[in-house]
């Protein structure tokens, strides 16, 4: 099973690296104290991020998604990316939400490194992760709905076959390939614009291999996905 990214995307980002990374055994955290701490930490490099700069969409880490994803079609405003809405949510102050081990593990490396961080659930995907544009016939299941829904051609999308995964790249998620508790095998991505310093993806790489380990007791590797070797293995 691969994953896979569509020559084309590269057009729309370029210079663009993902880190993926394949976990296999990942259930409830073995170190329930050490993805708290993590997620507190991002929590806190993620609000004095948003205050330094006003507004997270200004962030310079930030603003190659504000800028890229107009020229796809699809403005902040209305399709605000992961990452921004992460910052603005830190920049309110308080306490980081909780989902579940492995989304608190993500968003905590997401927080961190000031870079979109997700995951899927392996077991539940068809014919691998793609991330194309999405074509008539795709369709898409919001996880706040009880019915799928056909989507435009033209977007940015993570997809397995015809069901569309993410719809404009990071911004929604479907209910496919959503992790739950009884997930055990998530595939991490994290998407970095050649924007950003070309240490970031090493930093991003070495956030979740290390992080796996020590919250979950797994050993995975790091591949990098960019337009000279757009797909790897992930199971």
């Amino acid at each position: 099973m691969l994953f896979s990214v569509e020559k084309s995307v590269f057009g729309c980002f370029p210079g663009m690296k993902i880190v993926c990374v394949a976990a296999r055994g990942v259930g409830e955290a073995v170190n329930g104290e050490a993805v708290s701490r993590l997620l507190a930490e991002g929590w806190k490099t993620a609000g004095e991020a948003a205050a330094a700069h006003g507004n997270p969409q200004s962030h310079p880490y930030v603003l190659p998604w504000v800028e890229h994803m107009k020229e796809a079609g699809a403005p902040r405003k209305k399709f605000p990316s992961s990452i921004e809405a992460l910052l603005k949510r830190a920049g309110k102050g308080g306490e980081p939400f909780r989902i579940q081990p492995a989304v608190d593990f993500y968003n905590a490396v997401s927080l961190s490194c000031l870079v979109p961080a997700g995951g899927f659930d392996i077991d539940q995907l068809e014919n691998g992760l793609e991330l194309r544009f999405s074509r008539d016939g795709d369709r898409f299941q919001a996880l706040d709905s009880d019915t799928e829904e056909a989507i435009p051609a033209g977007e940015i999308s993570y997809a397995d076959g015809d069901i569309i995964v993410t719809r404009h790249f990071v911004w929604k998620q479907s209910k496919h390939a959503l992790i739950n508790p009884v997930t055990r095998n998530i595939v991490f991505v994290s998407e970095i614009p050649g924007e950003l310093p070309e240490e970031t993806t090493g930093i991003v790489a070495g956030k979740i291999t290390d992080g796996l380990r020590e919250c979950f007791g797994v050993e995975a590797a790091a591949q990098i996905v960019d337009e000279d070797n757009s797909s790897v293995e992930i199971a």
